[in-house]
């Protein structure tokens, strides 16, 4: 059984992703791939054809070759969204870009589309940022019974605690830490920002702020509005504030 942590870019997926990896090798129900890049998938697929375990996969995009193992019966799928206009204020910290390199990117169109997919696909859990992040160890418990994985109070707390925001960025500086003491290829030219933990799928400015909100100073108007313009129906749908689109 494929497990896919699969939540929106910059929505607490990562964090999703460790607590999954957490319950599923606390109960030894299986083992973790880890990130894929989504297109690979079919031959990440054929790299387990014996394995029934759960398999733990962190992905942002939703293909067909993945489409069809849910329709299958042989995958569950574990996603978060989050405002979108905190998302690409997210992304643009994250990936150091401008405003204007990701909207060339056709981000929001990629974001809402996955979104979709995601969701209209069966046995998918759908959690809101803002709620894992007011209260993890309520998210914990959801993931393990969307698992089938019982779970005491207390441990959902203790794991809970382990992903605090606080632990989180101290591990990030041990990764710091490490890398700097590690020589690196010359010629590998990926920018220190691509740069990740391997077990915990952290970067080295993973995060910059779990700020809900941050949008409106981190977004001019016009900014503010070009998204808008694009999301106004989502964000009506979901409950998120509006801006520009409150005047028209």
């Amino acid at each position: 059984m494929w497990i896919f942590c699969c939540g929106m870019y910059r929505s607490a997926s990562t964090l999703q992703f460790q607590v999954t990896t957490e319950l599923v090798q606390s109960k030894e129900a299986g083992r973790v791939v880890g990130w894929i890049d989504a297109k690979r998938f079919s031959e990440v697929r054929d790299a387990y054809p014996d394995t029934q375990a759960f398999k733990v996969i962190k992905v942002h995009e939703c293909t067909d070759a993945i489409q069809s193992e849910f329709l299958r019966g042989n995958a569950i799928g574990i996603y978060t969204f989050r405002d979108i206009r905190d998302v690409y204020v997210s992304m643009m910290r994250q990936r150091l870009k401008s405003f204007a390199d990701i909207w060339q990117e056709g981000f929001l169109e990629a974001c809402l589309d996955n979104y979709k997919k995601w969701t209209e696909l069966p046995n998918v859990l759908v959690s809101k940022y803002e709620e894992i992040m007011s209260d993890l160890s309520h998210e914990v418990c959801r993931i393990a019974s969307h698992l089938s994985i019982s779970l005491p109070a207390t441990a959902s707390e203790a794991i809970a605690n382990n992903y605090s925001l606080d632990v989180q960025q101290a591990r990030i500086e041990q990764f710091k830490e490490k890398l700097l003491q590690t020589p690196l290829n010359p010629d590998d030219h990926r920018q220190m920002v691509d740069y990740h933990d391997e077990k915990t799928l952290l970067h080295m400015n993973h995060i910059d702020s779990a700020k809900v909100g941050r949008w409106r100073n981190d977004l001019t108007d016009l900014e503010i509005a070009h998204i808008e313009e694009k999301v106004r129906e989502w964000c009506d749908r979901f409950g998120y504030t509006p801006s520009t689109f409150l005047r028209t």
